[in-house]
């Protein structure tokens, strides 16, 4: 009830406050937050020193901004129900756009694949008001009333929920149907995941998006949606990940493949805006619980 209460108060003033101030108010509490949370500040700033190839003190200092980052999501993410058209017209720069169209218009599925980095709520709800057919995969919360509103914000805008613990039946159905299917593939939430080498370390990567692809022929389109700047967006997307092109004749030679290319495009973007890169656990290790909501 406590989390609940607080959730509701934060949705209350990021939509009572004008936008600046919201997010003005949002890197205030992240600092406060920073510097009491000496255990997650010291886990985001060794994430990001595997990351970024610097020390620890200069680590903690982007973990600061990762905290700041975290807060004005929150922000985003509370006002979601609120976003327009022209909200997005105004604030949203979009490349790559083709790289979905040209996958839809061979009359197939497409999974597009982020990970924890920018925002990537706003991202599949920004794309369900473009007028995508988009199904994403949440992580439920312990809690049914912070569950339900966590549901909502996102589903208002059209975005279509599917709950991990009906992840496979619901992600085949919604490629089937020639939809897009937004994954997360830098945490494995199901302890099923296959080990790869992440930024030179082995860790335990999700099998479902490759999985998925090879089972309903759909490609892979890894896309990000980034903070470009305080109040505004990119929504990227690169070129198809088609493992119909990829050489070999074992399914596990061409998943494996697969996930590598997979992971090279995570390590792309994550390099690219580690400041963004939204994980407040240990990363390197036995898959456990990342960021919930």
């Amino acid at each position: 009830m406590f989390f609940y209460i607080l959730y509701r108060i934060g949705c209350f003033l990021a939509n009572f406050l004008p936008l600046k101030l919201a997010y003005s108010l949002a890197k205030r509490v992240s600092d406060l937050q920073y510097f009491l949370s000496k255990n997650d500040r010291e886990i985001v700033a060794k994430n990001l020193s595997i990351v970024t190839k610097k020390n620890i003190k200069e680590c903690r200092v982007l973990a600061r901004k990762v905290f700041r980052n975290f807060g004005l999501y929150l922000v985003d993410f509370f006002r979601m129900h609120n976003l327009t058209m022209e909200d997005v017209k105004k604030r949203v720069e979009i490349e790559g756009i083709e790289n979905i169209d040209s996958v839809l218009k061979q009359g197939k599925g497409g999974i597009v694949l982020t990970c924890h980095i920018g925002n990537w709520e706003m991202g599949g709800v920004v794309m369900a008001m473009m007028g995508y057919n988009i199904s994403a995969v949440a992580l439920n919360h312990k809690h049914k009333r912070i569950n339900d509103f966590f549901i909502k914000q996102r589903e208002e805008k059209g975005l279509k929920v599917i709950p991990i613990n009906f992840i496979m039946k619901s992600c085949i159905s919604a490629l089937r149907k020639k939809g897009l299917l937004a994954l997360l593939g830098d945490r494995d939430f199901t302890n099923n995941g296959i080990e790869l080498d992440f930024f030179g370390m082995p860790t335990s990567i999700p099998k479902g998006p490759a999985m998925f692809s090879l089972k309903t022929d759909s490609p892979i389109i890894p896309g990000i949606f980034i903070r470009k700047d305080s109040f505004n967006y990119r929504l990227v997307f690169d070129r198809p990940i088609d493992l119909r092109k990829i050489q070999g004749s074992d399914k596990e030679e061409i998943l494996k493949e697969a996930n590598k290319m997979i992971v090279a495009s995570m390590e792309k973007n994550i390099s690219k805006y580690p400041e963004q890169w939204l994980i407040f656990r240990k990363f390197w290790e036995a898959p456990i619980d990342a960021l919930v909501l």
